[in-house]
């Protein structure tokens, strides 16, 4: 019996140094054989226009008029849209995008070391660069930075993303915490999270305002007035929320009481600090969970229009700037995507999924532009100027039309939706990425 476990051994310790070999690239006996086993099949039927193995996972892609950008966790690479051929890579622990579809720019640099640089997604050629700031926020309008000159001494700064030419800026304490990457989280809105979909990273439009938290304070920039401002009124307390949409400065305050939560929702304007919305009692943007009544999360939509609940527990939509209920969903229906103009809901069951103009003068009974049928299992965003469907039993991915609800796109595939705009769609399963073009 110990003979036999000995060449039972011999034979894992052969088998074992043999895939080493093969997998290294030093000795491959079997060179078509290793060239099938490392080749994916098709991440959706019909076939893409173009398929690509990546070097690995990626942390995030963003889809531009004529580039792919692919961020990595140490590189980041551009592609073509429309043929998949590699652009550019170069390391970068970070990587985001900035600028207009039509004219983007990548803004990439190291963890724990100040500055940046705004590379041409064509080339890689560096079209500026920064060599102090700590922490950069990229949008279409705009690329904005912190720099610090001391601990206490900060500058933030709105500058063009093609130049780097600074368009506003003003001072800020010290942070409080070490930034060092892209997009930290400000104290905004945060976006409807899709199951299979994932979130947008093509720039958007800069808040009007940005709320920094430092020391426990929340300090609120206005770049229209080149202004920073800290209000003892605006310093949360354990159970406050403090954070900014459509112009104004939002306070969420919770107090426990009778194994609930009492809350109030209070709109500031930004220059006289005066209350211009309130929320009626019991209602609440769905910033805290639980009888603690601790308020960790971010008001989830968009910096215009606030998802938020009402005493019975009914899902709407709240005009940032004047508090305006514009949707009121029935009882169980759940809001799953929202821009400013248009929201996607879902039926309580989970099989139907309709398209709503919200409307103040009668939330109730919006207009909607069209409904469709759905599986329970389904999910669905808006990306870009479309309804995005990935669906289960069968798998596929659905693209419709936001004003009609007319099929621009239809495959079968279990993949990831990466991103998707008005002429086209990212589909992506583990290392590899696909392009489907919508014509």
């Amino acid at each position: 019996m110990a003979q036999g476990r000995a060449g039972a051994g011999w034979l894992v310790a052969v088998a074992v140094a043999l895939t080493v070999l093969v997998s290294t690239g030093v000795w491959n006996p079997f060179p078509d054989l290793w060239t099938w086993i490392n080749t994916s099949g098709p991440v959706a039927d019909p076939i893409p226009r173009w398929q690509e193995r990546l070097g690995g996972s990626p942390q995030t892609v963003t889809l531009t008029d004529d580039f792919v950008v692919v961020e990595h966790r140490d590189s980041v690479e551009a592609l073509s849209r429309f043929t998949g051929r590699r652009n550019f890579s170069t390391e970068a622990d970070w990587a985001a995008v900035a600028g207009t579809p039509d004219k983007p720019v990548i803004v990439a640099g190291k963890l724990l070391v100040k500055g940046y640089q705004v590379l041409d997604p064509r080339s890689g050629t560096v079209m500026w660069r920064d060599e102090e700031a700590s922490a950069v926020w990229t949008y279409r309008d705009e690329v904005v930075d912190v720099a610090c000159r001391t601990p206490k001494d900060c500058e933030v700064s709105g500058r063009t993303p093609a130049t780097g030419k600074k368009v506003w800026s003003t001072g800020l304490p010290g942070m409080g915490f070490v930034l060092f990457a892209d997009n930290p989280e400000l104290l905004g809105t945060t976006p409807i999270e899709s199951d299979r979909i994932a979130e947008r990273h093509e720039p958007g439009t800069r808040p009007e305002l940005l709320a920094f938290p430092i020391d426990g304070k929340v300090y609120v920039v206005d770049p229209r007035r080149s202004e920073a401002r800290l209000d003892p009124s605006l310093e949360p307390g354990r159970r406050d929320r403090i954070t900014v949409a459509g112009g104004r400065i939002l306070r969420s305050s919770a107090t426990p009481r009778d194994g609930g939560c009492d809350v109030t929702v209070t709109a500031l304007d930004a220059v006289s600090r005066q209350r211009v919305w309130h929320l009626p009692a019991g209602q609440h943007l769905r910033t805290f969970d639980g009888g603690s009544c601790d308020q960790r999360r971010l008001p989830t939509g968009t910096d215009s229009v606030l998802v938020g609940l009402t005493i019975d527990g009914r899902e709407q939509l709240i005009e940032a700037g004047f508090g305006e209920q514009v949707l009121l969903c029935a009882p169980g229906e759940h809001i799953v995507g929202v821009t400013g103009g248009l929201a996607l809901v879902r039926s309580a069951d989970g099989r139907r999924l309709s398209a709503v103009v919200p409307d103040g003068r009668n939330p109730a009974k919006p207009k909607a532009l069209w409904h469709r049928k759905t599986s329970p299992e389904a999910s669905a965003a808006l990306r870009g100027s479309v309804v995005v469907v990935s669906d289960r039993g069968p798998n596929r991915v659905i693209v419709l039309n936001p004003e009609d609800g007319k099929v621009r796109k239809e495959v079968k595939s279990d993949a990831d939706v990466l991103a998707a705009d008005d002429k086209g769609l990212l589909l992506g399963q583990r290392r590899d990425l696909g392009y489907l073009p919508f014509d």
